[in-house]
Parts: structure tokens; C-alpha cells; sequence
């Protein structure tokens, strides 16, 4: 009869420690299941939404890059456009006064390749240190007077300073008065284009 009793006993015991053990065992696994169940629905819809994100910057970027070839087409067909770039960018110092910068230079950048290419229609603009390049020829080769190269230098300069330097931002005021230089060496350069394409 003792026998007996012992061998329940331990039958109960080893029960017992195998239901613990195989709790012990699957709990980790159920833990891992339930927040797997729980953070499929936001994860799918993490996902989701990076994918959208991406698909509308690409399609912003594309709209974009035609709207800019649309609007030279255009600037080229009625000329009074370009005399608008300019309130155009003042506009938009004040919320991307970096932006306006950049975009103003552009603006220098465009009238001393058109003034270069009427000189030198062969030469090749488009190398890494272009604007310094653009700076050489039109100061060694005499097109612009020594203060106006001075001019270009600085406002090059000034303008490398908001593209790579990580962290700066132009002020507004700063901004507007870079616009404002920027416009007035375009004009000039654009005049002697213009003068030179009479002679030619």
C-alpha cells in the first residue's frame, strides 16, 4: 500500500513538473505571438506609408524637374516671365530663405553661360569647378570689369556657404539683399549678351 502511495506521488510530481516546464517553455513563444498579432496592423500600416511617402516624393521630384523645363520654355516665349522670377523669390524668403539663395544664383549663373557661349560657343561649362571656371573667363578674358568680378567672387562664395555648410541659414533680410545683387549682375551681364550678339 505505501508503494502504491509513493508511486502516485511521484507520478503526480513528475505531471506536475512537465505542465510547469511546458508552460515554462511556451510562454516566450506566446509573448512573442501575441505582440506579433498586436503590431501587425500598425506595422502593415508603417509600411504602407513609407511606401506611399516614397512614390509621392518621386512623383514631386518628376513634376517638378518638367515644371522647370515648361517654365524656360515659356520665359523664352514671353520674356516678361523672367522680370516675375524676381518677386518670385523674394516671396519665398520667407519660409526658404536658403532656398531663394540658391535659386538666385542660378540666376547670375544662366546670364554668364548665355554671355560666355556668345564669345566661345564651343567651350564646356560643365565640370565640378564650373562657377570658378565661369568667374576666369569672364574676368581674365576681359568680358567684365574688375569690380564686377569682385562681385561675382563674393556673391559665388556666399553662395557655396548656404549649399555646404550643414546647419546655416541666411536670414531674410540677408536673403533679399542677395536676390537683389544677384538681379543686378544678371541685368548687367544680360546687357552685354545682348550687345555683343548686335555686333556679331
Amino acid at each position: 500500500m505505501y508503494h502504491c502511495y509513493q508511486s502516485n506521488k511521484g507520478s503526480k510530481l513528475n505531471w506536475m513538473q512537465f505542465t510547469i516546464e511546458f508552460i515554462d517553455k511556451m510562454v516566450w513563444p506566446a509573448i512573442v505571438l501575441f505582440f506579433f498579432i498586436s503590431l501587425r496592423c500598425p506595422l502593415t500600416s508603417l509600411i504602407l506609408r513609407a511606401t506611399k511617402l516614397k512614390v509621392k516624393d518621386y512623383f514631386e521630384f518628376e513634376f517638378s524637374q518638367e515644371l522647370k523645363a515648361v517654365k524656360k520654355q515659356a520665359e523664352g516665349a514671353f520674356p516678361e516671365l523672367k522680370q516675375d522670377r524676381k518677386s518670385i523669390l523674394i516671396a519665398s524668403v520667407e519660409s526658404l530663405p536658403n532656398s531663394a539663395v540658391l535659386d538666385a544664383w542660378k540666376i547670375v549663373d544662366e546670364a554668364a553661360e548665355a554671355l560666355i557661349k556668345t564669345k566661345r560657343s564651343d567651350i564646356n561649362l560643365d565640370i565640378n569647378t564650373r562657377y570658378k571656371l565661369i568667374e576666369n573667363i569672364l574676368v581674365k578674358g576681359n568680358i567684365i570689369d574688375a569690380k564686377k568680378g569682385a562681385l561675382f567672387n563674393d556673391l559665388r562664395q556666399l553662395r557655396n556657404k548656404v549649399a555646404h555648410a550643414a546647419g546655416y541659414e541666411v536670414g531674410k533680410a540677408e536673403a533679399i539683399q542677395y536676390i537683389n545683387l544677384c538681379f543686378k549682375l544678371s541685368e548687367h551681364l544680360n546687357a552685354l549678351t545682348s550687345e555683343l550678339s548686335r555686333h556679331s
